[in-house]
């Protein structure tokens, strides 16, 4: 007997059967389970090295190109690509589906320790970090005020991204945008040569001034204090006031008379 005879001449035990799996479906459609964000590794490892005052070509030149050298005989990647920008660069690395992510960090950031040594003074540690869907942001929040840029910046930072990131839940809260406060130092080159001064020899009078260091500790019967120097700029005034250097006629030459503050 054929399943078309079967469903005319005996039409309830098709409907029972029909009525059974109908059940069994909506009992299974309740059991089962979905995450919006699964978990799953990304074959994909960054690398992000900050060289605060370089050009783009400075920064491909003496810092993406021997990274990228070190990081070309990393296994089971796929393809490299990466992109110099002023002050920043980034190489993305885009591992095999069969590769280890984390096996791939640890080889990545060892070849980068490597090359820390012929990387320019004034670079900072490289950053590595791989993909992962945890570090997708949920929620975006903007803000405004009738308020100058820096002083919003400054409220955001401060109070805002503090509270945010102490309710329950909040994984990470980053702060993106924005006008932070700058003190901006613009130095006539034309006071510099009357003065027969360098440009380092003014950025090195302004970090040497700019200063707090521990220098020991006093002890006693029953305390002991910390000694520290504090030497802090705390004030646009202080900063004009700064000695740069001696002048050739017993002067000291102060930021001011070299510099726009």
């Amino acid at each position: 007997m054929s399943i078309t005879q079967i469903a005319i001449k005996r039409s309830t035990l098709v409907v029972i059967v029909f009525s059974i799996l109908t059940a069994l479906g909506l009992v299974c459609y309740t059991m089962l389970n979905y995450n919006m964000f699964p978990k799953m590794d990304i074959p994909v490892v960054t690398v992000t090295t900050r060289y605060t005052g370089a050009s783009a070509s400075e920064v491909e030149n003496s810092v993406t190109k021997k990274l990228e050298d070190a990081l070309s005989s990393l296994e089971n990647m796929d393809y490299m690509s990466s992109s110099s920008q002023e002050g920043v660069s980034n190489i993305t690395m885009v591992l095999l589906s069969n590769a280890d992510v984390d096996k791939a960090l640890e080889d990545a950031q060892r070849k980068v320790n490597q090359t820390l040594s012929s990387l320019p003074t004034g670079v900072k540690t490289p950053s590595l970090t791989k993909f992962s869907m945890d570090d997708t942001p949920v929620l975006k929040l903007g803000i405004k005020a009738d308020i100058p840029d820096t002083k919003l910046y400054q409220l955001t930072k401060e109070h805002i991204k503090t509270q945010l990131a102490k309710i329950q839940g909040v994984g990470q809260v980053t702060l993106v945008g924005g006008n932070e406060r700058q003190i901006r130092i613009n130095v006539h080159r034309d006071r510099l040569d009357a003065y027969k001064i360098s440009i380092s020899q003014v950025y090195s009078a302004i970090s040497n001034a700019n200063l707090e260091l521990p220098t020991g500790k006093i002890e006693g019967t029953f305390n002991q204090y910390t000694v520290r120097l504090s030497g802090k700029v705390t004030s646009l005034d202080e900063l004009k006031n700064l000695i740069v250097t001696k002048s050739y006629d017993g002067s000291f030459v102060k930021l001011s008379d070299i510099a726009e503050v």
